[in-house]
């Protein structure tokens, strides 16, 4: 897991590659809840171009916990990768999140960028 330079005062911007530890799951929730102390919203951005899944079970728990709590505070969330399980995932939360959620195509972080984080 990376945290990328492309990441503001309001938008958290994540590369998740292989498999992501527990330990690595908490710098990215780190780096929201510290937005979320000057903020009511947070932008996000996940490249998951790499990512394979779990590395721990603990992984695992700050997935789900971020999911029930801190996710509901997402304005927008992007999604790059190719993958149809992203697509899949956007489709089953939307009845249960308020944030914007739009997948694009690997090698697209630019454009996800520009979307999710404008005004950032």
């Amino acid at each position: 897991m990376e945290l990328l330079d492309e990441t503001t005062d309001t938008c958290v911007v994540v590369r998740f590659g292989g498999k992501v530890t527990g330990d690595e799951y908490k710098v990215f929730l780190d780096a929201i809840d510290d937005r979320l102390k000057e903020s009511e919203k947070v932008d996000m951005v996940a490249e998951l171009t790499e990512f394979t899944f779990y590395g721990d079970l603990e992984a695992f728990k700050e997935d789900a916990h971020f999911g029930t709590h801190e996710y509901r505070k997402v304005g927008r969330a992007a999604f790059v990768g190719d993958s149809k399980w992203i697509k899949v995932f956007i489709e089953l939360s939307r009845p249960f999140y308020k944030a914007e959620e739009k997948q694009f195509a690997s090698g697209a972080l630019d454009e996800a960028v520009a979307w999710a984080c404008q005004g950032s």
